[in-house]
């Protein structure tokens, strides 16, 4: 009786252990199929990021190049007519002594759209952050802005200026450009300021019109078609370079985009 007794707890204990080891192998198993998930799932989204990162780079040496053959067309053609017809000018305003209020008038407006041609093609010209940074080329572009004398522009910086990288430079003085055209065109606004703030973590890009705002939610619910696709692709460019944007706005008040970059 005793004989049997012992057997069948016995067999009860290699059950039980065969159990604990099948659950065991299971739950292994269990584990290191999630982890290869995982780790599918993360190599996948680097292959993603890498390939819109190389994508992003890619657009931004095809906008560059194409804004630097630009800006040289402008210089060496619109330029240089400019030019010619300045000296005219003062050909006439030599030989035509009576004239010569008019003709100066003339010659200064000309000075005038020769100097805004050149702020002009430098904004255009990426080379132009790479040499001088972001911050000189965001003072050039507001002073081009202000001159129209439509707007009353600012540039403030907070903290001790250092260098982002040029990709990350290029891409935030390309996206403020777009924000400031943007208001340009329709925020209806009088001032415009442009606050950088070098943090000892963290970069902050903010960019602030005192004009009619607009309602963020319908503006971003619109087909990548109509004005809406805007926003959306200055979001996703400051994402590529590993940032984030924030959008702050209300029909009737000041609009606000604030991009920051963490070391």
């Amino acid at each position: 009786m005793q004989k049997k007794i012992d057997d069948i707890l016995l067999v009860l204990a290699f059950g039980t252990i065969i159990f604990i080891g099948l659950t065991s192998f299971i739950v292994a198993f269990i584990i290191l199929f999630q982890k290869r998930q995982a780790k599918h799932r993360e190599e996948k989204q680097a292959l993603k990021i890498a390939y819109e990162q190389e994508i992003l780079t890619s657009q931004l040496e095809v906008q560059n190049q194409t804004l630097q053959e630009l800006s040289q067309e402008l210089h060496d053609n619109i330029g240089q007519l400019l030019s010619v017809a300045r000296i005219n000018l003062n050909v006439m305003e030599e030989e035509m002594p009576d004239n010569d209020g008019y003709i100066k008038q003339t010659n200064e407006i000309i000075n005038q759209s020769i100097n805004d041609l050149r702020a002009l093609t430098k904004s255009l010209d990426g080379d132009f952050v790479q040499q001088f940074g972001l911050e000189e080329s965001l003072s050039l572009e507001m002073a081009r802005i202000r001159k129209t004398k439509r707007f009353v522009t600012e540039i403030n910086t907070v903290g001790e200026q250092y260098s982002l990288g040029y990709e990350r430079e290029i891409v935030l003085f390309r996206v403020s450009q777009e924000i400031l055209n943007n208001a340009l065109k329709h925020s209806k606004a009088k001032n415009l300021s442009i606050l950088l703030s070098y943090l000892p973590d963290s970069f902050e890009l903010c960019i602030k019109d005192d004009g009619q705002g607009f309602d963020i939610e319908v503006i971003q619910q619109k087909e990548i078609s109509q004005s809406g696709a805007g926003l959306r692709n200055i979001q996703r460019r400051v994402k590529l370079i590993g940032g984030t944007c924030s959008i702050t706005s209300e029909v009737g008040i000041q609009t606000q985009i604030k991009i920051t970059l963490s070391h």
